[in-house]
């Protein structure tokens, strides 16, 4: 037998034993085992009847889904409600009334069926500013409105008045109705409601006095009299007590009267003609 055949026999006897072959390895290791990967798990569909709720994650908080729902179109309030006083304020007002010595009466609330912005939610009378000086007309006005009135006639129309000859005292004043649902007078208007549909203003025609003369508001700019002097000094110091003051001098709509009222506007604006 040649070399060649006996190297052949000889490894294949020593394929022929596993074992042997591999410990004839020098550090041979076994294999590794390798753990299985776990597979993520499907998750459950949810039913529709089952959908989890607004408070798990959602961006809209819960207490949210809670509020009324406003449809689109609500109307906005009258005019004349936008200006009504709470219980309290109400009361304080008609309590100042009261220590100025106003006599007055609370009347039903007005309103127009023709036209939702005019009217006064909580509407008082005037019969006489304190006692001995009586309101012609007894005007319907705002409890604020009267108060001012109040006010002004006693700190500023009474003691002017006695400054005319002979000391006349102040018996009565002379005024419109206060209420009535209209438009702007004089000027440029746009369609506007006048202060007097919500309440908020009173025209002065003239004053009375105990000897019996009176002053009439009248254009003053060519007289220079006593009376033109009273007039034109109480129609300045009624811009310290009202938002609007306009009379002669401001257009021709105001010549016999003096227009007073409360509007308020932006910064305590005040427009006084």
């Amino acid at each position: 037998m040649g070399r060649r055949a006996l190297l052949s026999l000889t490894l294949a006897a020593a394929l022929a034993q596993p074992g042997m072959a591999q410990d004839a390895g020098s550090g041979a290791l076994p294999p590794l085992a390798v753990p299985p990967i776990p597979r993520p798990e499907t998750p459950a569909l949810v039913p529709a009847d089952d959908k989890a709720p607004p408070s798990s994650g959602a961006l809209i908080p819960p207490e949210a889904y809670d509020q009324p729902v406003i449809p689109l179109g609500t109307p906005r309030p009258a005019a004349f409600e936008t200006l009504r006083e709470s219980d309290f304020d109400h009361a304080a007002c008609r309590l100042g009334l009261v220590m100025l010595g106003v006599d007055h009466a609370e009347v039903p609330p007005l309103t127009d069926p023709d036209q939702r912005d005019c009217g006064i939610a909580r509407p008082v009378e005037l019969r006489a500013i304190q006692p001995g000086i009586t309101v012609e007309g007894s005007p319907v006005l705002r409890c604020d409105t009267a108060r001012a009135l109040a006010l002004w006639l006693r700190e500023m129309v009474v003691p002017a008045a006695s400054r005319l000859p002979g000391s006349p005292r102040l018996t009565s004043v002379i005024t419109g109705p206060g209420y009535a649902c209209r438009g702007v007078v004089g000027g440029s208007t746009g369609g506007r409601i006048s202060e007097h549909a919500l309440g908020n203003a009173i025209d002065i025609a003239g004053f009375g006095f105990d000897d019996g003369s009176r002053v009439e508001i009248a254009p003053t700019a060519d007289r220079g009299d006593l009376a033109a002097a009273f007039q034109n000094a109480v129609q300045g110091s009624a811009c310290l007590y009202f938002a609007t003051v306009l009379g002669p001098g401001s257009n021709a709509a105001h010549d016999d009267h003096l227009h007073l009222d409360i509007k308020a506007r932006q910064g305590g604006f005040r427009l006084c003609q």
